[in-house]
């Protein structure tokens, strides 16, 4: 069965969004901008230091159908920057979670 971390990998991810959605997402997770709250193998809790203000960003799978939601606002048709970052943060040694 797939988890969502199979949905994770470069290419998925580059496909979903615009370069310049990506590069922003990916400049948040090296900016250290990115806490993981929870992960398991169909869902992804994190919080998004967004300038001034943090938004909550959540991946869930269910079955093979994946959705996201974004409190910028942002994520309607296509996940936005947050999401992006959420996302890259799964990578190993990027972002620890929570409880480290």
């Amino acid at each position: 069965m797939a988890t969502i971390d199979d949905w994770f990998d470069e290419r998925t991810l580059m496909e979903l969004v615009p370069i310049d959605v990506y590069v922003r997402g990916a400049s948040a997770v090296e900016n250290g901008a990115v806490r993981v709250i929870e992960r398991d193998g169909t869902k992804l809790l994190t919080s998004v230091e967004a300038g001034s203000d943090v938004v909550g960003a959540e991946w869930s799978l269910d079955g093979e159908q994946l959705t996201f939601a974004c409190t910028c606002g942002a994520a309607n048709e296509r996940p936005c920057e947050h999401l992006i970052a959420s996302a890259l943060s799964t990578w190993p040694g990027e972002v620890p979670s929570q409880d480290e």
